[in-house]
């Protein structure tokens, strides 16, 4: 299979001022109605609904609720039928495959933090998630004691049937710094994609 260039579609996430709710970027449908809870007046946050990204075949919805926080839903317009995740924002790629698979690259970055969720609409139409970067930090590191994340994510490429990404994994016992790349290859048999991880550079401190 091979992949497009990413294309950004939009984004979605937690307001931090003018008045709260969700804000929504360049969707293409949104039926959310604003929070208006602190201003009346509030015409850029949202309280609740579901945003569209994309058209056609292609669109991605997002589910959301301010009120109630618990995460965003990414997938079908039947709830029943998403990925739900809990990040304060998004940014939203889409790449188109010549498989009639749509992958979807959620690029997460808030503070320090650097992550990604990619998940994909098979030729059914059922959404799945295939590579979490959080996930990928448990498997590959553990997971920081002091409970943030000891790996960012940066640098997305897309090399034909490969998406490749830098890592950048903090040792805190060790205080060492490790730069290195996850490759993530499509697997036609096993419709899916396979993880190598190379390390290019190790260094001491912080």
């Amino acid at each position: 299979m091979q992949f497009s260039q990413p294309v950004e579609i939009g984004g979605i996430g937690v307001m931090q001022a003018s008045g709260g709710g969700i804000y929504v970027d360049g969707a293409d449908y949104n039926n959310g109605k604003f929070y208006t809870k602190y201003r009346k007046d509030n015409t850029r946050g949202y309280e609740e609904g579901i945003a569209g990204f994309g058209k056609g075949k292609d669109i991605i919805y997002v589910h959301y609720d301010y009120n109630v926080y618990e995460g965003f839903y990414f997938g079908g317009k039947d709830k029943n039928n998403t990925i739900k995740d809990d990040f304060p924002c998004y940014d939203i790629y889409k790449m188109n495959t010549n498989e009639n698979i749509t992958i979807y690259i959620l690029s997460k970055i808030y503070g320090p933090e650097f992550d990604y969720l990619i998940i994909g609409k098979r030729a059914d139409g059922k959404f799945v998630k295939y590579i979490d970067t959080r996930e990928i930090t448990k498997r590959y590191f553990g997971w920081d004691i002091y409970g943030a994340s000891p790996a960012i994510y940066a640098d997305l490429s897309v090399q034909g049937d490969t998406l490749v990404m830098k890592y950048n994994y903090r040792n805190r016992v060790n205080r060492t710094i490790t730069e290195g790349r996850f490759i993530f290859k499509w697997d036609d048999k096993a419709q899916w994609f396979s993880v190598d991880k190379t390390v290019d550079h190790v260094r001491s401190g912080y």
